[in-house]
């Protein structure tokens, strides 16, 4: 197929920057650094001032960030990519060769975001401080996967170049995070963030509620086809 010939152009692209490669490789050293550094420091905290437990009852939380940032991350690579090709004139192109705009979007964005659902679902059980159950790995990866998707949209659509890209991905980001909004803020207050699908993910991970899973599912495909329909015009 086209766009999976356009993807492995792309591998080849990162694989010859240094700055995006370090992107694509960040996720491991996250788990290295989660799966290793955290106990370690909380056991020197404890031994210290003679406390039992701080970060054990959080544990299933750095599955999550560890999660959300490789889907994160894969798509910020992607979304630099297509910056950088905007500003060439390359994406247009590509779109009215036999390609067209689906497969462009397919290797630009949701390849990579297929591809950092099979790493997640390698280093979540790797790297995880506790066990994980397979439905909830499978919430996991999706939810970071689709996340992924929206932030490289976000990317695209409020940047014009590479460096507002840069800066913008930094606030596309947060998108993920409002995961941990249910979980930290309590009371109608926390509803404020409930036109993001994370949101109601975050609810789900409290409450484990099938319908707070489906509306965020159909969030997540709100706000990708709105995101893609932007795309579509800037390119």
């Amino acid at each position: 197929m086209m766009c999976v010939r356009l993807f492995k152009q792309m591998v080849k692209q990162i694989a010859g920057e240094a700055m995006l490669l370090l992107l694509v490789i960040a996720p491991v050293l996250a788990g290295l650094l989660f799966r290793f550094g955290i106990p370690f420091l909380e056991a020197m905290v404890l031994s210290r001032f003679g406390l039992e437990t701080i970060l054990v009852p959080f544990y299933p939380y750095f599955n999550w960030l560890l999660s959300l940032l490789c889907g994160m991350l894969f798509a910020f690579v992607g979304a630099l990519v297509v910056l950088g090709e905007i500003d060439d004139g390359i994406s247009r192109y590509l779109c009215v060769t036999p390609i067209g705009a689906n497969g462009y979007l397919a290797a630009r964005i949701f390849i990579p975001a297929l591809v950092s659902g099979v790493v997640d679902s390698v280093l979540i059980p790797i790297f995880s401080l506790v066990s994980v159950e397979f439905a909830a790995l499978v919430v996991m990866v999706v939810s970071s996967m689709l996340s992924g998707i929206i932030t490289s949209l976000l990317v695209i659509a409020l940047s014009s170049n590479k460096v507002e890209g840069m800066a913008i991905g930094k606030l596309a980001g947060g998108f993920g995070m409002v995961l941990f909004v249910p979980l930290v803020v309590k009371g109608p207050v926390a509803y404020v963030f409930s036109l993001f699908p994370m949101f109601w993910v975050g609810k789900y991970v409290q409450n484990e509620s099938i319908m707070e899973l489906l509306l965020s599912l159909a969030l997540f495909v709100a706000w990708i086809y709105l995101l893609e329909r932007r795309f579509r015009r800037k390119i």
